[in-house]
């Protein structure tokens, strides 16, 4: 993000000192009996991509590598600080004819890697494992290619840091966190401190007062200069806890400057000067505070901050969550396939994983971009699909090749990817190319017929069945395992296959779990009775849009940027009140039936459709929204005590928010929100960004509501919320770190219609007794079905076929016990190793956990997240046993015995 030297200068008083004196320091600096110093640090901040594609601003950006090579060469007291992957691993590649001399300044130290990852990514908005991949990507490329180990994280420009980078950040070896967004309060803030994490885990962190830019643009001769780097010292004062001080030199995508390395020796040879000016890099001052014996211990969060970025362009963010799970699912087979003795391409999954983790840094995750950016971040994620569908076939091919899938019929194998067993909707397709066939039985492992339900079909002349699209219950499908269904055809329909639609004007539908009403006309659940304890969950109509005026940019909301926000917004943000905001509620006439899916002109919607069927309830209705259309569907599951909702807004107008509004009959409650490997109480009336869940529970009952890709959440009153769209742009932001104008309109969204899958879990007791982090990961990753050819189960496969396969039909890989410890991640890792990684997720100890893999472990290490092995383990019959603190990560490195 672009800091204007005027604007820096005037931040620090440099224009005007008194305003210097606003900052009050909440205790004394502390000075040595030494001359202090004052490190300089030179680097630049490379944009990746925002208002010019990541191609355009590598050809601004590298030739700024070459001027620090040269300053480099040229200055023996000269360093400089190079931080993403992306930038300077095209630097590598692209001018071979300095990368000898780069190599060799990184070993001496003077040229120092930091960062570690691919690029600057955001960390609230992206999962956990996500962010684990770009360390393992980038400080693995540092370590293969550099030779050297990344130790300081380098988060300058980021909006906002969650509760567990501190325990993040040291369990893959870093040693120090820089930023700059994300201060409580300036006036009380030190800019040197130890961050606690959730967990309990310090990290020394380094907070910039002044952003990355402290000391860049700094005058060219000796007198100015020494006036300028003297201002910039004192402007620490209220900040610095010590005599040494720090400031960095760049800004985005700026170049070298040639005068500070003759400068900084003339300034250090004149007389009286109040400090020492030398040019550094972070581990230099970082050395210099761990000599304090006095640093101050903060702990919690650094969010939120542009509250903005939260849903404007949601589709990047719904991309970026389905290309998270598609990634960690290929990996989970992968691991699977090869343990089998299916070969394994690395590389292939890291390709995949490379425009991922490129988009998801903190400009592109917030969708701020301009058009053109837009457009080329949309077909890096197509292309990153292709391949994770590509590897995730191939290696589902290579399981299904060792199953037992004999039985009459078509088998489909009904895949669970998360580490317990669970109950869940599956969805199929079958074709038949048979004359007269009018049903078909689906049967489990066991041979026992089960409930279907068809979503859609398409017959012959003769009426019978050509194919068709079902859905049913696996249940109790094992952890990390599949179970094998079959598919019959049969001559006879039956009755129990359809879902009958029912024109009911009171708008109830009920099963053994809930009894719940909608309003016909608006479709806001107006009732929602939960049988078990016969409590109501709402204490107002439910699943209603709200559609506000929002004349902020794609930041902030309802006012422009501020590139110098680093202070986390405290301003309130309660729910939409009548005369404020439109409400799909407000929708009073009954529809009509429809025209066509996005006609714009048309006063017709779809009118109400209740279907009920054996395997779910379905409520639908589609109708303008002033000059907008709005279309839900809510499903209710005959086992499953989850709601799922599925809601379209195609939006027509400028400058709006769309937010979800669920007012609970909770009061008195907490509000809880899930971060990357944790949860966190937040304060209410304040949208912060979350992963796959919110809760609201006063200990006795609660509301849990999940989302697939729509972070912003926000708890107002008794009312849970959640922000879908935006219709937004660039506002107001000057010539600079590439923007030169260009367009952004499509975040405007005109004419563009989304969908929003949401769900609700009202339950008793609190989020941890109601498993509310497990049941939200089930909504996020749905259970995976595949048809195998029932006598080719090996075709295609890189295993032989076997005719009757090695695994039984029901089978999982694993059995993890307590169900607060659950499972993140699966995969192949070096070596031939397996990588198994699980956290703690209720916040509290989990003595004794225990994980039993049903294959043979030649051997086990405890590693870090860089998957560098620790200590070996002790292993019986093939169980980990071992401890976690509350909300501790834990990573094991297994030897397999492979499956024959």
């Amino acid at each position: 993000m672009r800091f204007p030297l005027l604007l820096l200068a005037v931040a620090v008083g440099l224009l005007c000192p008194a305003g210097l004196s606003s900052y009050a320091s909440p205790q004394p600096s502390t000075r040595s009996s030494s001359k202090p110093v004052f490190w300089l640090i030179p680097h630049t901040h490379w944009e990746g991509a925002v208002f010019k594609t990541r191609e355009e601003y590598l050809q601004m950006g590298l030739p700024n590598i070459l001027t620090a090579l040269r300053l480099l060469k040229e200055h023996p007291n000269y360093r400089f600080v190079l931080d993403q992957v992306a930038y300077f691993r095209p630097f590598l590649e692209r001018y071979p004819e300095e990368a000898g001399v780069f190599r060799q300044f990184v070993r001496e130290g003077r040229l120092q890697i930091v960062g570690g990852l691919d690029i600057m990514p955001d960390d609230n908005m992206p999962g956990g494992e996500s962010f684990v991949r770009q360390m393992l990507y980038a400080k693995g490329y540092c370590r293969q290619q550099l030779g050297v180990d990344v130790k300081v994280g380098w988060l300058l420009d980021t909006f906002g840091h969650h509760a567990q980078m501190p325990q993040i950040l040291k369990l893959a070896g870093y040693n120090s966190f820089w930023f700059f967004r994300g201060v409580e309060d300036r006036k009380t803030m030190p800019s040197e401190f130890l961050w606690q994490g959730l967990d309990g885990t310090r990290i020394p962190a380094f907070w910039l007062p002044f952003a990355y830019g402290h000391l860049y643009g700094s005058p060219k001769d000796l007198p100015r200069f020494t006036d300028f780097m003297k201002k910039r010292y004192d402007a620490l004062t209220p900040f610095s806890r010590g005599a040494d001080r720090v400031g960095l030199a760049g800004v985005d995508v700026s170049e070298p400057e040639l005068h500070v390395a003759g400068l900084t020796e003339d300034f250090n040879r004149q007389t009286n000067m109040p400090f020492t000016l030398r040019i550094g890099v972070p581990t230099d001052f970082e050395a210099a505070v761990a000599t304090r014996a006095d640093l101050p211990v903060i702990s919690g969060e650094r969010n939120p901050l542009f509250q903005g970025i939260y849903s404007s362009r949601i589709e990047l963010k719904q991309w970026m969550r389905n290309m998270e799970r598609l990634l960690i699912t290929a990996e989970k087979f992968s691991a699977m396939a090869n343990w089998l003795g299916a070969p394994v391409d690395d590389g292939m999954i890291w390709r995949a994983w490379e425009p991922v983790l490129f988009n998801v840094t903190h400009d592109l995750a917030s969708g701020v971009m301009t058009d053109r950016v837009y457009e080329d971040t949309l077909r890096s994620y197509e292309f990153s699909k292709r391949l994770a569908d590509g590897l995730i076939d191939d290696r589902v091919q290579a399981i299904l090749a060792r199953i037992d899938i004999r039985g009459a019929g078509v088998p489909l194998a009904v895949f669970n990817t998360l580490g317990w067993n669970r109950t869940d909707l599956a969805e199929a397709d079958i074709g038949f190319a048979e004359a007269d066939i009018r049903g078909f039985d689906v049967s489990d492992s066991a041979g026992k017929i089960i409930a279907t339900q068809l979503l859609d079909t398409e017959r012959y002349r003769d009426g019978g069945l050509k194919r068709i699209k079902f859905a049913f219950l696996a249940r109790d499908v094992p952890a990390l395992g599949y179970s094998i269904y079959h598919v019959a055809p049969r001559r006879l329909a039956a009755e129990a296959e359809t879902s009958a639609a029912v024109s009911n004007a009171d708008g109830r539908i009920e099963n053994s779990l809930y009894r719940a009403a909608f309003d016909m006309a608006s479709g806001a659940l107006t009732n929602l009775v939960v049988k078990s304890g016969d409590w109501q969950a709402l204490s107002g109509a439910a699943n209603v849009i709200a559609r506000e005026t929002d004349n902020g940019d794609f930041w902030e909301l309802n006012k422009n940027l501020d590139g110098f926000q680093n202070v986390i917004m405290t301003r309130p943000l309660g729910v939409p009140q009548p005369g404020q905001a439109h409400f799909t509620s407000d929708q009073t006439e009954i529809a009509a039936p429809v025209p066509q899916p996005g006609t714009r002109n048309s006063k017709l919607g779809t009118a109400a459709v209740l279907r009920r069927g054996p395997v779910f309830s379905e409520f639908h209705v589609r109708h303008p929204f002033g000059t907008n259309w709005f279309s839900t569907t809510v499903r209710f599951y005959d086992g499953i005590p989850r709601i799922d909702f599925k809601t379209q807004i195609l939006n027509n107008e400028k400058f709006v928010r769309y937010r979800l509004l669920v007012p609970t009959a909770i009061t008195n409650g907490q509000n809880v929100q899930e971060i990357p490997f944790g949860a966190i109480q937040r304060p209410t009336a304040q949208e912060f960004p979350a992963q796959n869940w919110m809760d609201y529970s006063d200990g006795q009952r609660g509301v849990a509501l999940f989302n697939r890709g729509l972070p912003g959440h926000n708890m107002a009153g008794n009312t849970l919320m959640l922000s879908l769209m935006r219709s937004t742009r660039i506002q107001s932001y000057g010539i600079g770190g590439g923007f030169e104008g260009q367009s952004s309109d499509s975040g405007l969204e005109l004419g563009q219609e989304r969908t929003f899958d949401y769900a609700l879990l009202p339950h008793f007791g609190d989020w941890r007794q109601a498993g509310v982090s497990r049941a939200a990961m089930e909504f996020n990753h749905p259970l995976l079905v595949r048809k195998a050819p029932p006598q080719q189960a090996g075709h295609g496969s890189r295993i032989a076929p076997m005719p009757s396969g090695t695994l039984p039909n029901r089978w999982g890989f694993l059995e993890i016990s307590p169900p607060s410890v659950v499972l993140t991640a699966f995969k192949p890792g070096p070596n031939g190793a397996s990588i198994l990684r699980v956290y703690e997720t209720h916040g509290k100890p989990a003595p004794g956990v225990r994980i039993k893999l049903h294959a043979k472990i030649s051997s086990a290490y405890e590693a870090n997240l860089m998957e560098d092995s620790g200590p070996r383990l002790q292993v019986a019959h093939d169980t980990l046993q071992f401890d976690l603190h509350p909300f501790e990560i834990k990573t094991f490195k297994l030897l397999l015995k492979r499956n024959k």
